[in-house]
């Protein structure tokens, strides 16, 4: 993503009267966040708008100046923004950035409502209590669901809310009145929370994740060998891609287990683990020491976008061993690229996948469930590969953003704006 240059604070000034001014509030630095469905959801979010939206981010960061406007750029457009908590650098503090983010929003109460107060905004929400203690002055609201009550909940989670299920839902539900659109990005679960909270169930939307047209998509041939040859990848070999955290929720030890099982019949396979987390050297021991699958394993660590997409398009599978799962969008944008997904049945990409045939759905997370999957698609890859790009054209970026830049609009209209 685009940087902006030497830290520097500008003024902030009014709006012209036709513009949809939509504020992101998120404890994470837009100048560098981490690869993730949210920071896509961003991403995208920023890179697609119209031309009348100006945006805004309240978060934190690691080399600017706290408590005041900065003007940044986040792929490719202007944003402004403000961090009121240190955060996003090298550097990890003991305390998780949501918690440090809350306190500074309570420390600095008076200074950033004064901040927000300047002029009128739309706010928009990405995590769970992020907008119980911000001092926001009044207007409209929305929120994005990219993991459900249940979920962050579930053991395996990395939210500290598994431990306080009962406290998440009562959080949930007092945040979700405030909000003037609640979109999921699931659509069982938005009918699950409209079941759940039937108060604010007419405003809950389902919209589901999307890829980036302008990376995610298919190339040439010899754009595909090329990458194989800088793995050091034989053409004819089966080559699987794991693209994720390496932590409980993704399950890459699943994967692992399952890969031992794929090279017993296909011995030239090779897998790629783009990513990292806490799994990531058990992960390694299990393929290593374990499975003896030392020279059939690249550890990429985290990749670029675009060298993701370059991935999916050398690759034949793209392998989900999640247990549990809103999207994810890594399968949209395998998809997008040609790259057919096996993936345990959890999430939307998994209808996805069912409905059109473009991969195939583990009937249990099990390695030998798994296995079988990733052996199948392998088989039949290259007739797949047409059927994963139209499986994806339904879930392109431009396809699925214009009902929220619609909702946007319609909300500025209430600040006066149009």
């Amino acid at each position: 993503m685009s940087g902006a240059g030497a830290p520097h604070a500008v003024e902030s000034g009014p709006r012209a009267a036709e513009r949809v001014p939509v504020l992101t509030v998120l404890p994470a630095d837009p100048e560098q966040m981490a690869i993730g469905g949210i920071a896509s959801f961003v991403r995208g979010f920023v890179k697609f708008a119209p031309d009348d939206f100006d945006l805004g981010f309240l978060g934190v960061s690691a080399t600017r100046s706290l408590l005041q406007w900065h003007e940044v750029a986040v792929e490719g457009r202007p944003v402004r923004f403000l961090p009121i908590t240190r955060g996003g650098g090298a550097r990890r503090s003991p305390l998780p950035i949501a918690l440090r983010f809350t306190l500074a929003s309570i420390a600095n109460r008076g200074r950033i409502g004064r901040l927000l107060a300047a002029e009128p905004w739309i706010a928009a929400f990405h995590r769970p209590a992020s907008d119980l203690r911000l001092p926001l002055p009044p207007g409209p609201r929305w929120r994005v669901v990219h993991l459900s009550v249940h979920d962050l909940a579930t053991r395996g989670s990395e939210s500290r809310w598994r431990r306080a299920s009962a406290l998440l839902d009562r959080v949930e539900r007092r945040s979700f009145a405030r909000m003037d659109r609640v979109y999921v990005v699931n659509g069982a679960v938005a009918d699950e929370y409209r079941s759940r909270f039937p108060e604010v169930a007419e405003r809950v939307r389902f919209v589901p994740n999307w890829a980036d047209p302008t990376i995610f998509h298919q190339l040439p041939a010899a754009e595909r060998e090329r990458t194989r040859a800088e793995l050091g990848v034989d053409a004819a070999a089966p080559l699987i891609l794991f693209a994720g955290r390496l932590e409980g929720q993704k399950d890459p030890l699943l994967l692992a287990d399952a890969f031992a099982q794929v090279r017993r019949t296909l011995p030239g396979a090779v897998l790629l683990v783009a990513g990292q987390g806490a799994l990531a050297e058990p992960m390694r021991e299990l393929l290593v020491r374990r499975h003896r699958a030392e020279n059939a394993t690249r550890f990429l660590g985290i990749v670029s976008r675009d060298r993701l997409a370059a991935l999916m398009n050398a690759a034949e599978a793209l392998a989900i061993t999640s247990a549990f799962e809103t999207g994810p969008t890594v399968g949209l944008e395998a998809l997008a690229c040609g790259l057919p997904v096996v993936t345990t049945p959890v999430g939307e990409v998994s209808a996805i996948v069912a409905r059109s045939g473009a991969g195939r759905v583990t009937a249990t997370r099990s390695p030998e469930a798994v296995a079988r999957a990733l052996l199948d698609v392998l088989d039949q890859s290259s007739t797949m590969r047409s059927v994963a790009v139209t499986a994806a054209e339904p879930y392109l970026a431009d396809r699925v953003l214009g009902a929220i830049y619609d909702d946007n609009r319609r909300f500025a209209a209430r600040l006066g704006g149009t």
